[in-house]
């Protein structure tokens, strides 16, 4: 047995290396989701989904079967036939809101930005007071090239001039400064799989008081992700009572529920903390080998993401021997970048030690691949970071 290709450190954007802990929550025979077992589950995975967005029980949370793009496409729940959509895309996954949107009645427009960059605050605001928007989408953390938008300031700036707004924090929530309510957002969401550092299976959000008001029948939503068809589940559940629309991940959601509460046994602030520490030792170690950043500011930088940009070797060869030394990250999918660039993923469970293994790795591999490197500095560069 190779040891090495055995034991492998899953440093990707999702899905992440998974917990002993919440694995084992999951290991559950004969559970019926109409069992006791099962809705304390879901019950208290609901309570906990307001802990983790900072919200209070003026937001209903949601817990849908699929992912980030379940959740994504669950917001045509608030949308009516001819509603005018803005999204404000800062790559890739920003972009996947404009393909939902395109599959339904509603007017979208959209601002994009420059791979590495995010929209300007003021083309946001110049832009919805041109003209009347039921829904603005943000995009917190760009997994497609490691980008952070600037949530809490871009809000104060827009919030008076559109009905609904919704940010995808699939890669931040759980990582990233979070403050749903605060902020003064309508729609929160995010997936099982990334930050929170459980399973893939589940969409994740939560709703304002004022965006429930949108929840009407002539929607333009299908049938499945139509949230008035799981609102009742929702409600029952929180109560202690079961219910159904469609079967839930029974298993998976045992697995949400303990990773829920690993966080607050956390705290979120320190696991916050603990993958700003982590990120900044991967970023130092990324520049002291003589690499840059696809992100090009230090203020858009992610605590979850980093995309790291080649000068000469090829990204499929990187990902093809790294996971030889043990490690596994995540190619770029950026079609500006293409073939340019790796990502590293740093959430969820992510430690420091795990920060200097993967510097390390890629080091290596690097050198054997013939990259243009200073070998040796990113370790240095990443220990000093974390010492």
């Amino acid at each position: 047995m190779d040891l090495i290709k055995s034991k492998k450190l899953l440093m990707h954007v999702g899905p992440v290396d998974i917990y002993e802990e919440v694995l084992y929550a999951g290991l559950k025979n004969n559970v019926g989701f109409t069992s006791d077992e099962f809705v304390d589950a879901f019950q208290s995975s609901l309570k906990r989904l307001r802990y983790l967005f900072q919200v209070d029980q003026t937001y209903q949370p949601f817990i849908i079967p699929g992912g980030g793009t379940s959740a994504m496409e669950s917001v045509t729940s608030f949308l009516s036939k001819g509603d005018k959509v803005l999204v404000v895309t800062n790559g890739v996954f920003g972009d996947r809101w404009l393909n939902i949107f395109k599959k339904y009645p509603v007017e979208v427009d959209y601002l994009r930005a420059e791979p590495g960059e995010y929209v300007p605050i003021d083309t946001i605001k110049e832009k919805v007071k041109e003209k009347h928007y039921k829904l603005l989408t943000l995009t917190h953390v760009e997994t497609s090239t490691g980008v952070r938008h600037p949530v809490k300031e871009t809000v104060e700036e827009v919030r008076d001039y559109v009905d609904l707004i919704t940010v995808d924090g699939v890669s931040s929530v759980g990582a990233e400064e979070v403050k749903a309510k605060e902020w003064n957002v309508d729609i929160y969401l995010t997936a099982s799989q990334k930050a929170i550092g459980a399973p893939p299976g589940l969409g994740l959000l939560v709703v304002s008081e004022n965006a429930m008001k949108y929840l009407k029948e002539d929607n333009v939503a299908g049938f499945y992700l139509d949230l008035r068809n799981w609102l009742p589940v929702m409600k029952s559940m929180e109560e202690g009572k079961a219910a159904y629309f469609s079967t839930p991940p029974v298993h998976t959601i045992f697995m949400l529920n303990e990773a829920l509460k690993l966080i607050e046994d956390e705290g979120i602030e320190n696991r916050v903390k603990r993958h700003e520490k982590v990120a900044e030792a991967i970023r130092a170690g990324i520049e002291g080998m003589g690499l840059s950043i696809v992100a090009k500011r230090p203020e858009a930088y992610s605590n979850t993401v980093t995309g790291v940009l080649l000068k000469k070797v090829k990204a499929q060869d990187v990902l093809t021997e790294i996971v030889k030394e043990g490690v596994e990250i995540a190619p770029g999918v950026h079609p500006a970048l293409q073939g340019r660039y790796v990502r590293i993923g740093h959430m969820g469970w992510v430690t420091p030690n795990d920060a200097i293994i993967t510097i390390s790795a890629l080091e290596r591999v690097l050198k054997r691949l013939g990259e243009d490197i200073k070998f040796g500095e990113g370790v240095k560069a990443a220990q000093a970071i974390l010492s």
